[in-house]
């Protein structure tokens, strides 16, 4: 084989080589960044999830307190009747 064919053949094997060592950092990379956005998705989503239950809390609360203000609604005119 002639030196030019050998330069190119270790050239070849040298250009692939750098490549593949650039893929897999670059892999391992995006993989790092996958993950923090997963976990920073994940706490975004238990902050939204415990505030929908605080609400839904307050919501159960809040019909529960208007079904009482509506007996002491009937329970006054009721009042207001007997003495007018």
């Amino acid at each position: 084989m002639s030196d030019a064919v050998i330069v190119a053949v270790i050239t070849g094997v040298c250009a692939v080589f750098g490549q593949w060592l650039i893929v897999r950092n670059q892999s391992a990379k995006d993989a790092y960044e996958r993950g923090k956005r997963d976990k920073h998705l994940d706490d975004t989503i238990q902050g939204l999830t415990k505030r929908v239950e605080e609400h839904n809390r307050y919501a159960k609360l809040f019909a529960d307190l208007s079904g009482e203000i509506k007996l002491m609604a009937k329970d006054i005119a009721y009042i207001k009747e007997g003495k007018g």
